[in-house]
């Protein structure tokens, strides 16, 4: 499988970022006894994007030896010429008690990268607590301009507690009114976690895909004439089989459909604690089929698998705006999906998809039906999709941060500890 894409476009780029750059993370690095770094495959194409534009970036975030990790999918990280690339090692990611004892550690490790950076970079989400919350606080007390990315929100549907879900807003909000700048993946998160008007922010949503894995008009086209000619409309989920991403409500809404006469396959593709439950819905349920598959490594064959279906579902629960929207958009694919803050500012019921209320397994049984009835619609709605898919690649979320903070930041004027947040507001 092809490694995916760094590349930005060539031309009308912003100056690059020169600045000691600190990107702070709950993300694992692997070193192995050589001394070189490896990352998951996708976090490495993220941050080989990062390094296109950040000419001086350091990575503060858990070190783990390759070798014992016995890991298959880690690709090795590059700083390309004429870019600085430093790692900050900070203590592996633990159970909260040993995370705990391991708190001076961290927090001297923080401390001191902090002090050596001129923008930091962080987020509020990891494991068992967020690095975030330790180094967006020394940021601010350390004076230094700090970034935000906002994704998700995980602590608003975790079984941890109302005291855990509390903290963990209050430490979301803080953080993001502290900022200098933050980044988040969808409208709400800002209108409920930022409440000082004068902290610059902007919405860029998530994506993984690349400009040149979007499909190309006549090959959708022809895609949608071959699944046409098939007698059974397919139907595909993807995500962790768990009740936050709707796998209940996606299989009560199966068991309505086993009613009818509509002859349609589901496929269902992740693992989690639900698996189980989607195995059982795979027996014999008349016209409609259902197919429990293994998770495919994201790239050229996972898009392909995308791309024999006439639909994705996506019933979430939860606020979270998932990447595998833009990935079904790249192929051409629809989507049925919850309408929650985090999916209906990025699907247009009726033009690239279908918006159902969440958890209710009623209405998405016969928005499926629907769609299954009319493969005619299904691909027109596919088609708007591919045409939403070429503004939101994977490079175009870089090149507007990118944008941004130039904008903010200037591309070199030196920042010196003490300068007031907010530089450019």
């Amino acid at each position: 499988m092809n490694a995916p894409r760094t590349a930005l476009p060539s031309k009308n780029l912003p100056p690059p970022v020169d600045y000691e750059y600190l990107l702070v993370t709950h993300i694992p690095y692997f070193v192995d006894h050589e001394g070189r770094v490896w990352l998951p495959r996708l976090w490495q194409h993220d941050l080989a994007a990062h390094l296109i534009y950040l000419r001086r970036l350091t990575l503060a975030g858990p070190q783990h030896n390759r070798e014992e990790a016995g890991l298959d999918n880690l690709v090795e990280i590059r700083a390309p010429a004429g870019t600085s690339l430093r790692f900050v090692p900070l203590p592996k990611s633990e159970p909260m008690r040993r995370a705990v004892l391991r708190l001076p550690r961290l927090i001297a490790a923080l401390w001191r990268a902090i002090g050596q950076a001129e923008i930091v970079h962080s987020g509020v989400v990891g494991w068992p607590f967020p690095v975030g919350w330790i180094a967006n606080v020394i940021a601010v007390l350390r004076r230094r301009p700090l970034i935000m990315v906002i994704e998700g929100a995980p602590w608003r549907q975790e079984r941890r507690g109302k005291a855990w879900a509390s903290l963990s807003e209050t430490m979301a909000r803080w953080s993001v009114n502290h900022s200098s700048v933050t980044f988040f993946t969808q409208p709400s998160y800002r209108q409920t976690l930022l409440t000082r008007a004068k902290t610059p922010s902007f919405v860029i949503p998530a994506s993984w895909i690349d400009e040149d894995a979007i499909l190309a008009d006549a090959s959708a086209r022809e895609s949608w004439h071959q699944k046409k000619l098939r007698t059974r409309r397919k139907m595909l989920f993807v995500g962790r089989l768990i009740a936050e991403k709707g796998v209940e409500t996606l299989l009560a809404a199966i068991e309505m459909l086993g009613d009818g006469s509509a002859a349609i396959d589901v496929g269902i593709v992740g693992e989690g604690p639900l698996r189980a439950r989607c195995v059982v819905a795979a027996q014999d349920r008349g016209q409609v089929r259902v197919s429990v598959l293994d998770p495919l490594p994201y790239g050229e064959d996972f898009l392909e698998l995308l791309r024999g279906y006439d639909a994705l579902i996506i019933p979430s629960l939860g606020d979270e705006q998932p990447r595998v929207l833009f990935d079904a958009y790249s192929q051409a694919i629809p989507v049925i999906a919850s309408s929650t803050d985090g999916l209906r500012p990025y699907v247009s019921d009726g033009s690239t998809g279908w918006l159902v209320p969440p958890g209710d397994a009623r209405s998405l049984a016969e928005t499926i039906a629907k769609a299954a009835a009319s493969p005619g619609e299904a691909e027109r709605r596919g088609l708007a999709a591919l045409e939403r898919a070429r503004t939101t690649t994977h490079q175009q979320m870089h090149l507007t941060r990118w944008s941004h903070l130039v904008d903010l930041f200037g591309p070199t004027r030196p920042l010196r500890p003490g300068r007031p947040r907010n530089p450019g507001a």
